[in-house]
């Protein structure tokens, strides 16, 4: 709990000065707009899909693990990008 706490407090800092960075400031309410309905959705559909997994026979570890995964790829995929960004900006 205490790391989640601490990746939401970076997170969330850092998302208001990341955005104008990457994406410029003419439409930055429409981006959070965007962003913050995703998530919405994700945390609505996430429970449903896991329980429908568990129900025809997924196991749930199985599950986990391959959310482990999905947020290593994802990880490495945003590093890539920040240092992609980093070059560009100088």
């Amino acid at each position: 709990m205490a790391l989640l706490g601490i990746s939401y407090g970076f997170s969330s800092t850092l998302e208001g000065a990341m955005r104008p960075e990457i994406y410029g400031t003419d439409h930055l309410g429409s981006i959070r707009s965007v962003v913050v309905a995703a998530m919405v959705l994700s945390s609505a559909v996430g429970p449903g899909v896991t329980g429908y997994l568990i129900d025809i026979g997924v196991d749930h570890s199985l599950q986990l693990a391959s959310m482990g995964a999905y947020a290593l790829a994802a990880t490495v995929l945003m590093w890539k990008v920040s240092r992609s960004l980093a070059r560009r900006h100088g």
